[in-house]
């Protein structure tokens, strides 16, 4: 019976036929750098991921209050997150904070009061999802919440219900922000939109102190994101120069270098991607090359009956 024409492809299955050690080896070498490459990347992308969130939960480069606010801020309990104050002013104010172009981003926040049947005050914090950046790196499910009109958020301190009455109405509690250590821990958090409802809740329940309050055009306290943190002072000295009737204060030194630790964590931590990836090309070349030197004598008998240089790439 006459043998089927030999095939490039039939030389390959023949050769991992008769070297199957050989073949074994390759290819427990590329499961485990496959295995390598992939551990490590997601440990690596993981830790990222945490050091990512970490300099976020740091809060605003700089917290701007209305000047006469300020004055009634504990400055022991002033942090980059926003410390309600029973206070606020127009926004209007606060236009002349587009005209720096360190300011990366700002977010306003407004702060009213209910009263708990033990006599404490309940803050709400009306917040702007659209453009929040220190609140929601401290949810418990991580970022990217989403808040409906009427539903809150509560902290930690706040005990655990699936409805939080505010001036006698009830709202549905859809988060929790993990332990801050500051007031915003036995605090509610709801929309700008949903604190115009609340505010007209108060005054339904004879509390007149916040009928005048507009979410839309009135705030508490504004929370600012440098592009450049290094650039905290010369920001903080120009808004107090420059936007009338504001305070600005900055972060303090020790969490500046808290971010630039973190930044320079994460760029070690790209570096070790790369280096992960590095490390599984060399080790494919290295096989690669083992691989090549053993079968240099067969590749030879193919150079010497006439292959081509393509054919004998093929093998």
């Amino acid at each position: 019976m006459t043998a089927p024409p030999l095939t490039l492809r039939g030389v390959a299955l023949r050769s991992v036929r008769a070297h199957p050690v050989r073949t074994a080896v390759l290819l427990f070498a590329v499961a485990v750098q496959a295995a390598c490459a992939l551990i490590g990347l997601t440990l690596v992308e993981g830790v990222g991921d945490e050091l990512s969130l970490a300099e976020q939960r740091l809060g605003a480069d700089i917290a701007v209050y209305p000047t006469g606010c300020l004055s009634k801020v504990d400055k022991a309990r002033l942090l980059m997150l926003g410390t309600p104050v029973d206070c606020n002013r127009k926004r209007s104010a606060l236009d002349r904070l587009a005209y720096n172009d360190d300011i990366e981003a700002v977010t306003h926040q407004l702060y009213i009061a209910d009263t708990l049947p033990s006599g404490e005050p309940l803050w709400i914090v009306g917040f702007e999802p659209e453009t929040d950046f220190v609140l929601s790196p401290w949810l418990e499910g991580g970022p990217g919440w989403a808040l409906a009109r009427g539903e809150a958020a509560v902290g930690s301190g706040v005990a655990s219900s699936s409805a939080v009455a505010l001036f006698q109405r009830d709202h549905r509690v859809t988060a929790r922000l993990m332990e801050t250590g500051s007031a915003l821990d036995n605090a509610v958090f709801v929309t700008m939109e949903t604190l115009g409802d609340v505010i007209r809740d108060s005054v339904a329940a004879g509390v007149g102190a916040y009928a005048s309050v507009d979410p839309g055009a009135d705030y508490s306290a504004a929370l600012v994101r440098l592009g450049d943190r290094d650039r905290r002072q010369a920001a903080t000295d120009w808004i107090n120069l420059y936007v009338r009737k504001t305070t600005a204060v900055k972060s303090e030194a020790s969490l500046a270098g808290a971010a630039s630790g973190i930044r320079g964590h994460l760029v070690a931590t790209a570096a070790a991607a790369v280096g992960v990836w590095l490390l599984v090309v060399v080790a494919l070349a290295v096989v690669q090359a083992v691989l090549m030197n053993e079968r240099r004598g067969e590749l030879g008998v193919w150079r010497v009956i006439g292959a081509s240089r393509a054919r004998v790439a093929r093998l």
